[in-house]
């Protein structure tokens, strides 16, 4: 019967193949230059701008997003500007997940670190790995900080109880 080998390696691209067609068809959109804007009923605006945004069929409310520019502007007139490689943003509860590179600025302080959650109903910003932070009066280098973004409060965490935050401060 021939070379059974060759047969089955066959199948398997075949196999293949059909999996990349279903991939796509499973795509219900691809957007160019996407644009997010939301409120909340605490003057919260946002607005989330992405180079391209994919939605799936089987979750219509999440927008895979690359490319990434957010705005947090607040009540009282302070804004947050958070950029990333990617982020995952849900549309039922205005929450984002942003992955890789990520620059967090607000006036003349800048955090950069690899994850950062914006959990939008409880005004939350969730640093995590590889947290450095820069400002006026120094740096600290931690593995996670929370962010009230209203009352403008700071909690920094290490994952490991004996390891501690490194702070530097300027003169």
């Amino acid at each position: 019967f021939g070379n059974k080998s060759k047969i089955d390696q066959t199948d398997k691209n075949i196999l293949i193949k059909d999996a990349d067609v279903s991939l796509l068809e499973k795509t219900s959109n691809i957007i160019e230059n996407a644009n997010y804007v939301g409120t909340d009923n605490r003057g919260t605006f946002f607005e989330l701008n992405a180079k391209l945004a994919k939605i799936f069929d089987d979750k219509p409310n999440i927008s895979n997003m690359e490319i990434v520019d957010a705005i947090i502007s607040l009540g009282d007139g302070r804004k947050i500007y958070i950029k990333s490689d990617y982020a995952i943003f849900d549309k039922s509860t205005n929450n984002s997940n942003f992955m890789g590179n990520i620059i967090v600025t607000e006036t003349n302080n800048i955090i950069t670190c690899d994850n950062l959650d914006l959990i939008m109903s409880e005004n939350l910003i969730k640093v995590f790995n590889n947290v450095t932070y820069n400002g006026e009066k120094g740096s600290i280098k931690s593995d996670e900080v929370y962010i009230d973004i209203l009352k403008n409060e700071v909690n920094i965490f290490m994952f490991e109880k004996n390891d501690k935050v490194q702070i530097k401060y300027k003169n």
